[in-house]
């Protein structure tokens, strides 16, 4: 698997569009040998979180959606980023909250929770001047981002 780049110009598509290249990735065995399913599922499962939040919450001005994933596989992990055109989130406050916080099933809020739980060194920039936003993490093969979270 080299590095791999796509571009979704329509929010109300991107995340089948997603999923659809994920399992195609599973199906045709295209993983590396030091990148097992399961780390697949990891980067699937945060990918759509994070679409998600775009899908609902971003506000793309004008007629133009751009959306960019690109992945990237790194020794025993993978590399994420994703990119957008919109007005962008203020995030830090939102990754800050803890499971502890939380009601016990809520029906909002976990999709950036389980952002959080299922990568490694997730950083966000937000564009000031209307370019893009970056959002980058990496998951691990090595990680089981299961352990020690209780809801």
């Amino acid at each position: 698997m080299d590095s791999q780049l796509h571009h979704f110009p329509n929010l109300d598509t991107v995340i089948d569009q997603v999923h659809a290249l994920f399992d195609a990735w599973e199906t045709e065995d295209y993983l590396p040998p030091t990148v097992n399913v399961a780390t697949l599922y990891q980067l699937k499962l945060a990918v759509h979180e994070w679409l998600a939040n775009l899908v609902q919450h971003a506000n793309f001005e004008g007629d133009t959606t751009d959306v960019t994933l690109k992945v990237e596989p790194r020794d025993d992990r993978l590399f994420c980023a994703i990119e957008d055109n919109s007005d962008g989130f203020v995030l830090d406050s939102h990754l800050n909250i803890e499971p502890e916080y939380l009601d016990s099933l809520p029906e909002r809020g976990m999709g950036l929770l389980i952002l959080k739980i299922c990568t490694e060194e997730l950083t966000y920039e937000r564009s000031e001047l209307g370019g893009y936003n970056r959002l980058h993490f990496y998951v691990s093969a090595e990680q089981d981002p299961w352990l020690g979270t209780q809801f």
